[in-house]
């Protein structure tokens, strides 16, 4: 009896090791994959995007100056008007010409009148300096022009009623120091041109779909002028009133051309 429960135990015991032994192996091979990558080089490669890339031409834009127009409606001496036209390279440099025109027709408290009409051309680059941030419609820049206006214009005095006797009499303003009496002064068609550099700084926001709103003010310095022998231009076109330096606001509706 004990023999043959001991030969039952030795059959066991080989047929458990025979399992263990075929068993293990299969098992081994049928284990999943473990990637031996760290878990954090897997969220590393999870946080990593493509980086984007941003074509050559993004757009052009056209834009009509309204400052100009206003200052005019709201009793200025100036009225200036113009039109610009911008292109978008890699939404980080922008190219800008602007094609405008001045006009005036006033005269100061001396008596004296000034007359004149002309257009003005400006060209420059920009640098959108929101370049390199995820915005697209929305232009932080700064940029540089040149400005060029060539003009004709009218300097005559105005006769001026006499306290005493009534009627008119020549602008008492304008008198001879030598000889005592007052000099006429009437010079029209005199010619100038202006050369100037602009330093600018300005915004533009998108409002709705293509359209746009932006301001930017200039720094405005003379460059070189040629000018009649008769009277300085009192307005240049583009430029402002005559001087070595001006400043300037332009604040324009734009449009975004859909190509």
């Amino acid at each position: 009896m004990g023999q043959k429960i001991l030969s039952y135990s030795t059959a066991i015991a080989i047929s458990l090791f025979l399992l263990l032994s075929v068993g293990l192996p299969i098992q081994a091979q049928q284990r999943p994959y473990v990637n031996p990558t760290p878990k954090r080089d897997q969220k590393k490669k999870k946080k990593e995007e493509p980086k984007e890339i941003i074509p050559l031409y993004n757009g052009t834009y056209i834009g009509v100056d309204l400052y100009g127009i206003g200052s005019k409606l709201f009793g200025g001496d100036f009225l200036s008007s113009e039109v610009n036209v911008t292109v978008n390279l890699k939404n980080m440099f922008l190219p800008s010409v602007d094609v405008g025109y001045g006009t005036t027709d006033s005269w100061n408290e001396t008596g004296i009148h000034y007359k004149s009409s002309a257009p003005f051309f400006r060209i420059g680059l920009d640098y959108n300096t929101m370049a390199k941030k995820k915005e697209k419609n929305s232009f932080l820049y700064v940029g540089l022009r040149y400005g060029f206006s060539h003009m004709k214009y009218d300097i005559s005095s105005m006769p001026m009623t006499d306290p005493a006797f009534g009627g008119e009499i020549e602008n008492p303003n304008l008198e001879d120091n030598i000889w005592g009496e007052s000099v006429p002064y009437d010079y029209p068609g005199q010619k100038a041109t202006m050369h100037w550099l602009e330093f600018v700084a300005g915004v533009k926001v998108q409002i709705y779909r293509n359209f746009y709103m932006g301001w930017a003010v200039r720094m405005k310095y003379r460059l070189s002028a040629s000018l009649s022998e008769y009277g300085n231009p009192w307005m240049v076109p583009g430029f402002g009133k005559y001087s070595s330096k001006n400043m300037g606001v332009t604040y324009s509706l734009i449009y975004k051309l859909p190509y």
